[in-house]
């Protein structure tokens, strides 16, 4: 059997010092990195083991362990503090995590939204500039519309408007100021008035956007200059008299409304400028008149072919709606139809100055325009859009397919470079004293919100129908512009003074025009006709009261205008 050995248990040597007190003089290295503390048999000893050191402690007032009281002893034990022997340059952190690996991916996403969040506080500050300058056009036009008020008040208006059964709106003070646009025959019959008063109060919501009828898209357009933009009352640009072509070809005889109606495309069809004039209708003040086809189960809005170079409802009116709107038939350059007369010119010259004519421009499906002079081939520099829309059933209990030609002016690059479309018109200052405006070459680089305020307040009517003009059209800006003449007295020199940009569906909320309201007078204005059999109508509106008047007409009326326009217009191209 085998036997273990056990561990050996060795004691350790001492020294003994038996001369005195503490280790030998003589130690082994083994305890010289040990610290000692030297202290005299006599000394009083206050702690074994000092934990928090001795300065802590023995603060001022405390007698417990003070040097008088124990002499060295109280200041002993600074042998055993801690003392950091490491250089702290020499210190370094290790860094255990692991490295994180970089995703170009996470980083491309984390860049798009950054961007998409640049561009979104760009689009909300450009909302907020909008909305301020709305709130002051706003402000401006309640302003203008107190003083005109205040206005019409000092010069007896709570007198006038007791008289207005004698002599309309003006009462017995020039009743015969509105002349009727055409003269109403005896064998007229009136069939149904209508009284704008109650238009006021009609409504057709949910009308949904117009759409583009196939490949029914005529024309080119240009593009807009945009140094017109810096054009002010201090540098402004004298009206050029730019060439060009005019076609105001009615309903009945443009040829893609004969065709779309033969084809079953629409049953209800008119132009853009009729279709506004019905749906502006409480605006207008002077008389205006309509011609309404019942042809089987269709209906076509038509104007009446004049002498004059616009029919009535074409006529750029000027201070129509103003509180002292100039005389319709008066001596000099001032009265209303000659005003009219220079506002068409003005515009159709601004229209063409304000684009680059010698550029190539934006071609739409069907460069040539359908009416176009094959001849000539002169270019009008409009574009037409054939659109449609369903305002729901009608009194037969069919589908109100509307059908309607639109324009538009010219094109602009947009901010993401895209192609937008453009409807381009003008203001025309002929005489702020008689005018009962504000003067454009003081006010207007200053205050062009009162100018523009003043505006709209003296031509309601006109505004309107621009505006929805290129609702209609689906146009994607306004450009306004106003032109002024070089001396009151003359018509034959006008300059830019200054333009301005607007967004059509926010304009029309500056200025009042609900398109509810506007589509449910249009509907209204539909279904009076329906009702009746097919046949030929007139609408006009009554140039002394707030009335639009239903006719039914004979055969054969206003064809005489007609031909005589026509042989008229053959000697002017002979």
């Amino acid at each position: 059997m085998a036997t273990t050995e056990l561990p050996k248990f060795e004691l350790l040597s001492l020294a003994d010092n038996t001369s005195g007190w503490g280790p030998l003089t003589t130690s082994s290295s083994s305890v010289e990195p040990v610290p000692f503390q030297q202290f005299n048999k006599a000394d009083r000893i206050g702690r074994v083991a000092d934990w928090i050191g001795v300065d802590r402690f023995f603060r001022r007032g405390n007698e417990r362990y003070n040097e008088r009281v124990y002499g060295s002893a109280a200041n002993a034990g600074s042998q055993f503090d801690y003392i950091h022997g490491m250089d702290e340059h020499n210190f370094q952190l290790v860094d255990t995590s692991k490295p994180m690996a970089r995703n170009p991916q996470r980083n491309f996403r984390v860049r798009q939204m950054h961007l998409r969040k640049m561009m979104q506080k760009e689009v909300e500050k450009r909302e907020m500039v909008n909305q301020t300058t709305n709130l002051r056009m706003k402000r401006s036009i309640a302003k203008e519309q107190q003083r005109a008020f205040k206005m019409w008040q000092r010069r007896g208006g709570n007198a006038r408007q007791g008289q207005r059964g004698q002599g309309g709106r003006f009462g017995g003070d020039r009743p015969k100021e509105r002349l009727p646009s055409v003269q109403v025959r005896p064998e007229w019959g009136v069939l149904e008035e209508m009284n704008l008063s109650a238009f006021s109060k009609l409504a057709l919501p949910n009308i949904p956007g117009g759409e583009d009828i196939g490949d029914h898209q005529y024309g080119s357009l240009q593009y807009y200059d945009k140094t017109v933009d810096r054009v002010s009352v201090k540098n402004s640009v004298p009206l050029q008299r730019c060439a060009g072509v005019y076609y105001n070809v009615t309903t009945t005889e443009d040829p893609v409304i004969q065709e779309l109606a033969q084809g079953g495309v629409g049953n209800v069809f008119g132009t853009d400028i009729i279709l506004a004039t019905l749906m502006t209708a409480p605006r207008s003040v002077y008389s205006w008149d309509i011609v309404a086809y019942r042809i089987g189960d269709k209906l076509f809005f038509d104007k009446r072919n004049t002498k004059d170079i616009l029919n009535p409802v074409e006529t750029l009116t000027v201070s129509e709606t103003s509180a002292e709107p100039p005389s319709f038939d008066g001596n000099g350059i001032n009265n209303a139809r000659d005003l009219a007369t220079e506002a068409f010119y003005i515009n159709q010259n601004f229209r063409r100055q304000v684009v680059k004519r010698n550029e190539p421009g934006f071609t739409f499906k069907n460069v040539r325009v359908p009416f176009e002079d094959e001849e000539t081939g002169d270019a009008t520099g409009t574009a037409y859009k054939y659109r449609k829309w369903n305002l729901g059933n009608g009194v037969d209990g069919k589908p109100v397919e509307l059908v309607c030609r639109t324009e538009l002016d010219g094109v602009i690059h947009g901010l993401g470079n895209e192609t937008q479309t453009l409807t381009i018109k003008a203001f025309n200052e002929w005489d702020s004293s008689q005018a009962g405006g504000v003067d454009w070459r003081t006010k207007l680089d200053v205050q062009k919100g009162a100018v523009m305020a003043t505006e709209i307040k003296n031509n309601s009517a006109k505004v309107a129908k621009w505006t929805l003009q290129a609702l209609l059209a689906g146009s994607d800006t306004m450009k306004l512009g106003y032109v002024s003449r070089n001396n009151a007295r003359s018509t034959q020199n006008h300059s830019i003074l200054n333009t301005q940009y607007v967004k059509p569906t926010e304009f029309a909320s500056n200025i009042a025009l609900n398109m509810d309201n506007c589509w449910g007078i249009l509907r209204c204005v539909i279904d009076s006709c329906m009702k009746q059999k097919p046949g030929k109508y007139l609408l006009m509106k009554d140039p002394q009261s707030p009335v639009i008047r239903l006719y039914s007409l004979p055969e054969g009326t206003f064809d005489s205008e007609r031909e005589s326009s026509e042989e008229e217009n053959s000697d002017d191209d002979q």
